[in-house]
C-alpha cells in the first residue's frame, strides 16, 4: 500500500514536471519568437531610416547640383551683361551716336505723347543732345499731325533742359505733365530692357 502511494506520488510529480517543462518550453519559445520579431522590426526600421536618409542625401546632392548649375549660368549671363555695358561709352564716341540720340528722344516723345515735354541729357553731351532734341521735336510734330488732332499738334513744345542727369553714359530722360510722368531712355536702361526681353534667346545661345 505504501509502495503504491509512493508510485502514485512519483507519477504525479513526474506529470507535474513534464507539464511545467512543456509550459516553460512554450513560454521560452514565445519569448524567443517575440525577441526575434522585435529584432526584425528594429532592423527593418533602421533599414528604412537608412533608405530615407539615402534619398534625402541624393535629393540634396541633386538640389545643390542644380543650384550650382543655375549660379554658373547666372554668372555667365552677368558676365555678358557686364561686357556689353563696358562697351556703352564707345557708342557715344561713334559717328552714329547723334542719330541714335535723336531716335531715343523721338521714341520717348511718342511714348509719353504729351504736348509739352521736357528733355534732359547726360553731363558733357549738351550740344549733341540739344540738337537731337530739336530734330526729334520736328519729327514728333509730324507724327502728331498724323496721329493726334490739330489742337494737340499745334500746342507741342519740346523743351531742352540743360541741367544734366545725375548719372549716365548716354541717352535722355523725358518729363511730361509738369514732371508727373517721366521716361528714362538712357543707354543703360535700353541695355537692361534688351537684356530682359531677350533673356530666353540669350540663355539658348549660351547653354544650348
Amino acid at each position: 500500500m505504501v509502495q503504491f502511494i509512493h508510485q502514485e506520488a512519483a507519477e504525479k510529480a513526474n506529470e507535474i514536471k513534464l507539464k511545467a517543462d512543456e509550459e516553460f518550453n512554450i513560454e521560452k519559445l514565445r519569448m524567443v519568437e517575440a525577441e526575434k520579431a522585435k529584432i526584425r522590426a528594429e532592423y527593418e526600421r533602421k533599414e528604412k531610416q537608412i533608405e530615407v536618409q539615402k534619398r534625402i542625401s541624393q535629393s540634396n546632392e541633386v538640389r545643390l547640383g542644380r543650384l550650382k548649375a543655375l549660379k554658373a549660368r547666372d554668372d555667365a549671363m552677368q558676365a555678358v551683361l557686364a561686357e556689353t555695358a563696358a562697351k556703352l561709352p564707345s557708342l557715344t564716341q561713334g559717328s552714329g551716336y547723334a542719330a541714335l540720340l535723336e531716335g531715343l528722344v523721338l521714341e520717348g516723345l511718342i511714348t509719353i505723347a504729351e504736348p509739352k515735354v521736357t528733355v534732359k541729357g547726360v553731363a558733357g553731351q549738351g550740344s549733341i543732345a540739344s540738337k537731337a532734341v530739336n530734330a526729334a521735336a520736328t519729327k514728333y510734330k509730324d507724327w502728331a499731325s498724323k496721329n493726334k488732332d490739330a489742337a494737340f499738334a499745334s500746342s507741342i513744345e519740346v523743351i531742352w533742359d540743360s541741367t544734366p542727369l545725375s548719372a549716365g553714359i548716354g541717352g535722355v530722360e523725358l518729363y511730361g505733365m509738369n514732371g508727373k510722368i517721366s521716361l528714362t531712355n538712357t543707354l543703360q536702361s535700353r541695355l537692361m530692357l534688351a537684356y530682359e526681353t531677350r533673356l530666353p534667346k540669350l540663355r539658348a545661345a549660351l547653354f544650348a
